[in-house]
């Protein structure tokens, strides 16, 4: 299960660091499988090897490369940060509300806001709402986990208090774009709709 660590620079933009707790082998071996099943089709993000496709942030959102996540974007100028985390390992028996606990590794004087469950594209997801503080910068975290199978998946947006609802409703269309799909199969795009609040 991957940790998400954010940091918050002086200029309080927001950048993130997740690392994986898998010997190097395992690490390098989860990258090529990554890099070999993963691809771009007409703006849609699929990853055959982890079941699942999303649609990709645009309009202000730059795409950069983020080790331990799948998808990472940085909205300019502000800085606020939307990724995409999707970890196959055996983690079946772990509930979900333990799973989201596990991303906020990092970040200090936590105080969770909400946590709601709900269905989305007929997935069981947890839903937390959290505030926290990063170095001198306060932070809201929006994440969304979900697990199917041996795959756990992470959807998580970081930003300042200030600048959290500015980017929200682009971050919520991310995550409602984001589809289970058979592993290897051959995927197709659906309509998009309103995130769960």
């Amino acid at each position: 299960m991957p940790h998400l660590r954010v940091h918050a620079s002086k200029g309080g933009r927001i950048s993130l660091n997740a690392g994986r707790l898998e010997c190097v082998v395992v690490l390098v071996s989860l990258i090529l499988t990554a890099c070999a099943s993963s691809r771009v089709v007409d703006g849609i993000f699929v990853d055959e090897a982890k079941g699942f496709k999303i649609s990709l942030l645009h309009d202000g959102w730059q795409r950069f490369e983020l080790e331990g996540t799948d998808l990472a974007f940085r909205a300019e100028p502000d800085g606020q940060v939307a990724a995409l985390l999707a970890s196959c390992e055996d983690e079946q028996s772990i509930p979900l509300r333990i799973l989201a606990r596990r991303l906020f590794f990092g970040i200090s004087t936590k105080r969770v806001l909400a946590q709601q469950s709900h269905s989305l594209h007929g997935t069981e997801v947890i839903h937390t709402l959290l505030a926290g503080r990063l170095q001198e910068t306060e932070v809201i975290v929006s994440s969304y986990v979900a697990r199917q199978g041996h795959c756990v998946y992470d959807l998580v947006y970081v930003a300042p208090p200030e600048l959290f609802q500015a980017k929200l409703p682009e971050f919520e269309q991310f995550v409602n774009g984001w589809v289970l799909t058979e592993k290897g199969s051959e995927l197709k795009v659906q309509g998009r709709g309103k995130a769960p609040q």
